[in-house]
C-alpha cells in the first residue's frame, strides 16, 4: 500500500475538520430562528496546538461539538447571528478550498513521478 507523507496526512485531518466544521455552521444557520438554540462550534485547533506545543503527536487530537457560549442571546434564547455564521463559513469554505488545493497539488506530484 501507498503510503502519504506526514504532512500529506495531517492536510487530510485538517481538511475532515474544516468539513466537520462546515456541517457544524449550517446547522447553526438552519436554527437561526429556533427559540432557545445555542450556537455550536467545532473544537480541535486548542487541542492540535496543546499536543504540539507538549510535544506530543497531532494525531491525538480529535475535533469535538462544543457548545458556544458568550454570545449575545437574543429575547428567545437563541444566541445565533446569521452575520457571524456567514462570515465563518465564508472563511471556512476559503481554508477548505487551501486543503483541497494542497492534497490536489501533491496527488498531481506523485501522478507525474509515477509517470503516469
Amino acid at each position: 500500500m501507498l503510503q502519504f507523507p506526514e504532512h500529506i496526512e495531517r492536510v487530510s485531518v485538517l481538511a475532515e475538520v474544516s468539513e466537520l466544521r462546515h456541517r457544524v455552521i449550517s446547522h447553526n444557520i438552519a436554527n437561526v430562528n429556533t427559540p432557545g438554540y445555542q450556537r455550536l462550534d467545532v473544537s480541535f485547533d486548542e487541542h492540535l496546538f496543546k499536543a504540539r506545543r507538549q510535544g506530543q503527536a497531532s494525531e491525538g487530537a480529535a475535533p469535538s461539538i462544543v457548545q458556544e457560549p458568550g454570545e449575545i442571546t437574543k429575547m428567545d434564547g437563541n444566541n445565533v447571528d446569521i452575520d457571524s455564521e456567514i462570515g465563518h463559513l465564508n472563511q471556512n469554505s476559503m481554508v477548505f478550498q487551501m486543503y483541497s488545493q494542497i492534497l490536489s497539488t501533491h496527488l498531481n506530484t506523485m501522478r507525474r513521478a509515477l509517470g503516469q
